[in-house]
């Protein structure tokens, strides 16, 4: 067991977090930051995941963490009762939860960033604060980025949108998590091809001029894992950290 000396300092490894996604850049609904805080300082071990499951939180009681780093908040909306089991039981056992959400998508290698180098893109620039956009590693045809894709974000299927029709592809935007509501933005600049997740059926019919590739919300946002592993242990603290076992809401039959 992890005695106090053994321990990372909580406060040390929040401002590593806040530095890279600063609390600031969240946006105003959004619930970034503290999500359980009993003022802790003493860290024995960290899990990280995307999102906090009753799963999660089995697992940190497991591996001893009673830090948990989560891309999702677990509380979205004021409550007005704790009701919530995963909440109840990190509370019980004394686990800490803090999330970056928005901040983490805005911030540089950002969410978006790190689709855009999982895609070797080139040339990258920032279309809006979610957005990014960056020429294809080569000029592709279409099934080309098709297969490209799945390989990068290890997947056998994806949604491919193609109302456009087109074969060949240059320029690639993408957006981890839920992208839909920047279609139109996209089309407005002739790129070629968008990869993001959560694009429903009328944000499908109404695309026009850009081919859409729809990778799946946790898909998208695996990334952000890794980098916040590698975030805490390239520091000079001694920081155990774990990943979570986590797996999409749902599967393929």
């Amino acid at each position: 067991k992890n005695t106090g000396a053994d321990m990372a300092k909580t406060s040390e490894i929040i401002k590593i977090l806040e530095e890279y996604a600063p609390p600031e850049l969240a946006e105003s609904w959004d619930n970034s930051g503290w999500q359980v805080f009993f003022g802790n300082d003493n860290t024995s071990k960290v899990l990280l995941c995307l999102s906090v499951t009753d799963e999660v939180i089995n697992q940190a009681v497991e591996l001893g963490c009673n830090l948990i780093v989560s891309h999702h908040p677990v509380i979205f909306k004021p409550l007005k009762v704790i009701k919530d089991v995963k909440i109840i039981k990190a509370i019980q056992r004394g686990i800490q939860i803090y999330s970056l959400h928005t901040n983490c998508d805005k911030t540089n290698r950002g969410t978006s960033d790190l689709i855009a180098q999982k895609l070797n893109l080139k040339k990258t620039a920032v279309l809006n604060d979610f957005v990014r956009v960056g020429l294809a590693p080569y000029e592709m045809t279409l099934d080309e980025l098709v297969s490209f894709v799945k390989l990068a974000f290890n997947v056998e299927r994806i949604k491919l949108v193609n109302n456009a029709r087109k074969t060949m592809i240059k320029t690639i935007a993408v957006c981890a998590g839920a992208g839909a509501d920047f279609i139109q933005e996209v089309e407005k600049y002739n790129i070629d091809a968008y990869v993001t997740s959560e694009v429903k059926y009328h944000d499908a019919l109404d695309s026009r001029r850009a081919v859409i590739l729809d990778v799946g919300h946790f898909e998208s946002e695996k990334p952000f894992v890794e980098e916040i592993k590698n975030l805490l242990e390239n520091k000079k603290h001694r920081i155990e950290v774990v990943v979570a076992k986590e797996k999409p809401a749902w599967e393929y039959v």
